[in-house]
């Protein structure tokens, strides 16, 4: 009885114990619901106050007298992003007598980057550098006093623009006479440094106006007056204007407003919307509201497939007039309090970028007591009725409702599935019989007059492609673009003529007459970018064999933007992402001019109508999510409002980035925020790949295969295997003649991508691919000797075919991977390197011969792992002697990227024997760290930590650059700042070494020299850079038991 009242109590007190939590629970949750709800508030509050200030068309002025209260601002507009191309319009004018000012600045604060506009000794000059140097541009203009800034002849228009290297800058007065030549006048140009053209900027930098808080100034800004001088009326940047008073901050002094400026009178009654904005306006009540009837008349001109042209809200909840655009077609709604729904679409697409008339209008027949609706788009007219019928007290009271134009306001939630806001032009807008002009109301985001503005953007939503004017690559040409994107495999661009084979492309001409004008070599003329495991993947053929350029560094799927450029003079190829070059190559023998085209079509971005077929010519057919913008083709931008074709692509605007919980994966290290592990990632078990093995990490690697009937191949054969490589070069296998027939051979190999076979008996024949395999895939090849033919086929795909004659004159002896040192002697001619890959699965005639059996014999080869990247692989017992005598001196570049589960270990070092001068790199307890000793016994350091200890050994890339110059030192990891130490007085500036760099570890009697450890690295390096040179491991010195492009893959 007892035991039960004591039950009974634990189970009221705990019944009253989640009462008690579930009550402070809804508290909690209420409380957390009206404070997000205000803080949502709030923040649509402050941007709208934002968005109110940046309206605001009144100039800014400096005081002009000399003194320290000078007028300097700074502004971070949220469209600051690395780019390839920038244009800055000004317009400026000058009443005192200075000669100097500083107009607009705009610099990175992660890295050198800048574009500033000054007047120096009153001529306007444009100076950049983004990362090759100073380019700078000085306009002969000279600039005049002012005496009446209410006279719009003395106010100047300034325009810079930068397309990757080239500069260019015009100056004219902001009004000049119809028919003047200054009007139209030609820019002035100058280039900076050919191959490098992006501009890394991001959200978080500024643009300074009038001066900038560093003294002294830097060298390459020449104006020297502190704060504005004269008086900036607008400030244009990339097409998006910079509100004046929607500054971030004033560091000193105080601006004063100035007189309006002088503009460019147009008044074509048109508008532009820039895809963010809105206007809302407000019934004229000077005239009469006619409740029964409503109507919207607008021309418009889009691309959009999906965005809001007109909204109005009643008084009633569920009482709204809309019309959107859905798929491409013109949609007009009318909801009558929720339970009644007007709904007309047009049947014809509009987003076509060129100017549609639409009226709209709702009207009610108080006889017949029937509300109807009609809409009109061009010379397409529909009726429809409300289902079901509403009552007349349903129709929606706009008379003082807000008219909400091209988007919505801050905050506005009443209204759910609303599409985006509108980007393009508007012109002729009437709501209610009544004519508005959407920048008398509230507005944001809204430009009056329509000029012609090129849309240099493009989103993808994974579902689409745009088909561009193609181009051909003549003997010197150039292509580019930017692209943000979490896919790690997909398509981002391909050049080809199979549009107008298959008819794809509108053209007058049948598919067959097209056919019979291309040939097959101008066929395979194509050229693509894609990007394979997040590394760009560029593939390019001139009619005569593909080649391959592929990057070496960081999956560039990250969500972040990145430039890609491809430059082609005459036959060699070079490609840099993000302004560091990646790979070079050279196209074939006769080939020369890639073709593509032209004003036919057959450029297409972000995917492939489903007619084109990618096998062959690119490494990926996935559609693109995400952005590609300032495309760049032979030094020509290209303007994405004038497509050929497009499908699902957001013209003019940003595509989606879509989270990495989504569907694609991301391999981005994020080590900006605090880490729950509480170590390294813990390293996986590496698996091996039964029966391959791995060749090229000691010199002179071989199998030594035997056949016991010769027979087997000099007749006829069926020869089957696999190979892998990220090496362009290398001898995959060599049958021998018969003794006394030396010079007698079959040969395969690797050369410059390509797969080559060679036979050579009494003559010399050969065969090569024409695709490129040299991607670190496994391939499939298959060669059949079907009495005087020889069949050539990879991954199932027929290659050429070879003839020769019945019986072959070779012997029973073949080598793979390579040759012996001495035994073997080939011709000089044949100049074939060792492979360094991996080979599995030989069979001939159906029978195995296993690499790995006791018949084959094997010298210095290794296992294979059975999936890797780019890389090589320090086991935990490995080193690299990068030089026996390397020298520092005062001037020194390191640059590598590493993968690692160690949180400690040597990444390289230089030192002589007693231990000084030295120089070193390594990660010591979770931190980067670079220290050096010149000689002089007083070492220093610098040092990058994160927020986690762990930060570096989470088994992600990450790329450390260190830079040694005299008197600095340097160390830059990711995307972090760099790190400086400066040497001091009386610091000896060049370090005289003369004994080995060693690279991942120390043999036993090396000198530690200033490391603070000597344990081995283990894990991957890639992309190692020392002295401004690349090197790969096969010409170092030595290497101790390192495994070459080689750094394994975990599959989970």
């Amino acid at each position: 009885m007892k035991l039960k009242k004591m039950e009974k109590k634990a189970i009221d007190m705990l019944s009253r114990i989640v009462k008690t939590s579930d009550d402070f629970t809804k508290k909690v949750a209420a409380w957390n619901h009206s404070m997000n709800a205000k803080l949502d508030a709030l923040r649509n509050k402050i941007t709208k106050a934002h968005q109110i200030a940046d309206g605001i068309r009144i100039s800014i002025s400096g005081q002009e007298n000399g003194t320290n209260n000078a007028c300097i601002r700074t502004y971070q507009p949220k469209f600051l992003e690395p780019s390839t191309r920038n244009t800055i319009v000004l317009s400026y004018a000058i009443s005192s007598n200075e000669r100097d000012a500083l107009l607009f600045y705009l610099a990175s604060k992660t890295t050198g980057d800048f574009m500033a506009i000054e007047m120096v000794n009153r001529k306007i000059r444009f100076v950049w550098d983004v990362g090759g140097g100073i380019g700078e541009i000085t306009h002969p203009m000279h600039i005049q006093t002012a005496s009446d800034l209410n006279n719009d002849q003395h106010w100047y228009r300034i325009e810079a623009e930068r397309i990757h290297n080239l500069g260019k800058l015009l100056i004219r007065p902001q009004v000049v006479p119809n028919g003047s030549s200054l009007a139209m006048g030609s820019p002035h140009t100058n280039m900076s440094t050919a191959g490098m053209g992006r501009l890394d900027i991001n959200s978080d930098d500024q643009i300074w106006i009038g001066g900038i808080d560093k003294a002294p100034l830097p060298p390459y800004l020449h104006s020297r007056q502190h704060g504005l001088i004269g008086c900036l009326h607008q400030v244009w940047l990339d097409g998006r204007p910079v509100g004046l008073w929607n500054f971030k901050s004033q560091p000193s002094g105080t601006c004063s407003a100035c007189i309006e400026g002088a503009e460019d009178l147009v008044d074509d009654g048109s508008y532009r919307f820039f895809g963010d904005g809105y206007a809302v306006l407000h019934y004229d009540t000077t005239t009469t509201y006619n409740k029964y009837l409503f109507s919207v008349s607008l021309s418009f001109k889009t691309f959009d497939e999906r965005s809001l042209l007109f909204l109005v809200e009643g008084s009633q909840p569920d009482q709204f007039i809309e019309i959107r655009i859905h798929d491409g077609k013109v949609v007009f709604r009318v909801s009558y309090s929720g339970y009644s729904l007007l709904e007309i679409s047009s049947t014809s697409r509009y987003n076509t970028g060129s100017w549609t008339k639409l009226e709209a209008t709702r009207y009610f027949d108080r006889k017949k007591k029937i509300e109807k609706g009609v809409l009109k788009v061009d010379g397409e007219s529909k009726e429809g009725v409300p289902s079901p019928p509403p009552n007349q007290n349903d129709i929606p009271d706009l008379s003082e409702s807000e008219y909400m134009v091209g988007g919505v306001s801050p905050g506005f939630k009443s209204i759910s599935g609303l599409p985006k806001s509108f980007l393009g032009c508007m012109s002729d807008i009437q709501i209610a019989q009544q004519g508005y002009n959407p920048m008398r109301g509230i507005s944001w985001g809204v430009q009056p007059t329509c000029s012609d503005k090129p849309l240099t953007v493009v989103g993808f939503y994974g579902n689409g492609y745009l088909e561009l004017v193609s181009h051909t690559l003549k003997k010197k040409a150039s292509f580019g673009f930017m692209f943000a994107t979490l896919q790690q495999d997909v398509l981002l661009m391909l050049s080809t003529t199979e549009s107008l084979i298959t008819g794809v492309t509108n053209t007058s001409d049948s598919p067959e007459e097209i056919n019979n004008n291309i040939d097959q070599e101008n066929k395979q003329n194509y050229y693509s970018v894609s990007l394979r495991r997040g590394q760009v993947d560029i593939r390019i053929n001139a009619g005569r064999g593909e080649v391959r350029l592929a990057s070496e560094g960081f999956e560039f799927g990250d969500g972040k933007y990145h430039s890609i450029m491809v430059t082609k003079n005459g036959k060699k190829l070079e490609l840099r992402i993000d302004d560091v070059l990646h790979s070079s190559s050279s196209l074939p023998e006769g080939s020369n001019i890639v073709k593509a085209p032209g004003t036919a079509g057959g450029l297409f971005l972000g995917g492939l109508p489903i007619e084109i077929n990618t096998t062959g010519k690119a490494v990926s057919s996935v559609p693109l999510i995400g952005t590609i913008k300032d495309a760049i083709f032979n030094d020509q931008l290209l303007y994405f409002d004038s497509p050929i074709e497009f499908e699902h692509t957001a013209i003019g605007q940003v595509g989606p980035v879509p989270q990495k919980d989504n569907n694609i994966i991301s391999e981005i290290a994020s080590m900006t925020s605090a880490e729950k592990s509480v170590g390294c990632v813990k390293e996986g078990s590496f698996s091996l790949e039964p029966g391959a093995v791995k060749f090229g990490d000691n010199p002179h690697s071989y199998v030594h295969v035997t056949f016991v009937k010769r027979h087997n191949i000099q007749k006829n054969f069926k020869m089957d295997f696999r190979f892998r490589s990220f090496y362009p070069n290398g001898l995959i296998f060599m049958l021998i003649g018969t003794r006394g027939k030396q010079t007698n051979y079959l040969l395969m190999h690797l050369y410059n991508g390509r797969v080559q076979l060679v036979l050579k008996t009494r003559k010399r024949v050969e065969i090569s691919t024409q695709a490129v395999f040299n991607d670190g895939i496994w391939h499939k090849i298959q060669l059949v000797k079907d009495n005087k033919t020889l069949h050539f086929v990879i991954d199932s795909i027929p290659q050429e075919k070879l003839n020769l004659t019945k019986k072959l004159s070779i012997g029973n002896t073949m080598y793979v991977g390579g040759i012996p040192e001495k035994d073997i002697q080939l011709p000089e001619s044949l100049n074939v390197q060792a492979f360094k890959g991996c080979m599995q699965g030989f069979s001939i005639n159906h029978q195995e011969e296993e690499l790995v059996s006791e018949k084959a014999i094997r010298h210095k080869v290794g296992q294979c792992f059975p999936q890797v990247e780019k890389g090589s692989f320090f086991p935990g017992d490995a080193f690299a002697i990068y030089k026996n005598k390397f020298y520092v001196g005062a001037l020194l570049e390191l640059s590598l990227e590493l993968r690692t589960t160690q949180s400690t270990a040597v990444l390289l070092s230089v030192s002589e024997p007693e231990g000084y001068p030295a120089l070193s790199l390594e990660l010591n307890q979770g931190k980067v760290i670079i220290s050096g000793d010149m000689g002089d016994r007083r070492p220093f350091r610098v040092e990058q930590s994160f927020q986690s200890e762990y930060a570096i050994c989470d088994n992600k890339w990450h790329q450390i650059q260190a830079f040694y110059i005299e008197d600095k030192l340097t160390l830059k990891v990711d995307q972090f700042e760099q790190k400086y130490w400066l040497l001091d007085n009386g610091h000896i500036t060049g370090a005289r070494t003369h004994s080995p760099l060693y690279i991942g570890g120390l043999p036993d009697a090396a000198s530690s020299g200033t490391l603070g450890t000597r344990e081995n690295f283990k894990g991957c390096i890639r992309n190692l850079v020392i002295g401004g040179e690349r090197t790969d491991w096969t010409d170092m010195a030595g290497l101790h038991n390192i495994l070459l492009g080689s750094c394994p893959l975990i599959v989970h």
